[in-house]
């Protein structure tokens, strides 16, 4: 009788633990799928534009204390990261934010971009904020650490795909829009 319920108690923490730590990767290829894809991405064209143009949008932008709060508060930074739709003619793109005063981990503000004949008219979108302890893996607030939280809330949103690192195009591009 000992041995069965020493053997039930093996079992089930092996399934607890094997569920956990599969999660975990599973998070893990989301965003190293996506870091693949991106690498590959950065080297196009659209790419390129799209960035540049939000960049000068953003110089702007980023005085609008409600979206990026007060420079003297919160370090904004410009993610890498941008996800189109599949006729290219809109996207997502990401604002890292760091707090100075250590009140929450991280924010992340969803940008989202629309093209006409290569001139992209950006506007600010939902956001994310992650509390202290939002991920056990992540103890530091780098930017670094609130781009991979970022990337994978915007890769899980809406329905998520088991494998790959596409985005709910019908989510975020059709459903958030009404």
């Amino acid at each position: 009788m000992k041995q069965v319920f020493s053997l039930s108690i093996s079992v089930f923490l092996s399934i607890i633990i094997g569920c956990t730590s599969n999660g975990q990767d599973m998070k893990q290829v989301k965003i190293n799928c996506y870091a693949d894809k991106l690498k590959h991405m950065q080297s196009e064209t659209l790419y390129e534009e799209v960035m540049l143009q939000f960049i000068d949008t953003f110089k702007m932008l980023k005085s609008d204390k409600r979206y990026f709060g007060v420079p003297e508060v919160v370090n904004n930074k410009i993610d890498e990261a941008i996800f189109f739709n599949a006729s290219k003619t809109e996207c997502l793109l990401i604002v890292l934010q760091r707090n100075n005063y250590d009140l929450v981990f991280g924010t992340a503000r969803i940008i989202r971009g629309i093209g006409h004949d290569k001139k992209w008219v950006f506007k600010p979108s939902m956001d994310y904020t992650y509390s202290k302890d939002y991920f056990n893996g992540y103890k530091e607030n780098s930017f670094e650490n609130i781009s991979k939280l970022a990337r994978y809330n915007v890769l899980t949103d809406g329905e998520v795909k088991k494998e790959g690192c596409e985005i709910d195009e019908h989510y975020w591009f059709v459903h958030l829009k009404q």
